[in-house]
């Protein structure tokens, strides 16, 4: 399914903006054009992920004595 595609010249942006804006929020494809020639596009922004809670896995992680110590393999290497 292609997204329904709008064309406004540089005045009717400026003029309008707040309607290219609900016609990108609705998937329509909002391009602005300069003297006849396509320069921008009006794409609204993804919603993004839940954001990650610092220190969620306090507790559940148990690291064993020595798990710091340098490893033998390496030690040509410090």
């Amino acid at each position: 399914m292609r997204k329904q595609s709008v064309a406004y010249n540089m005045y009717q942006a400026k003029t309008k903006l707040s309607q290219l804006v609900s016609e990108a929020l609705q998937g329509k494809q909002v391009i602005l054009m300069n003297r006849g020639e396509p320069v921008a596009m009006v794409v609204p922004i993804p919603k993004s992920r839940r954001a990650r809670k610092l220190g969620f896995l306090k507790g559940k992680v148990k690291l064993l004595q020595g798990w710091d110590l340098p490893i033998e393999d390496f030690k040509d290497y410090q």
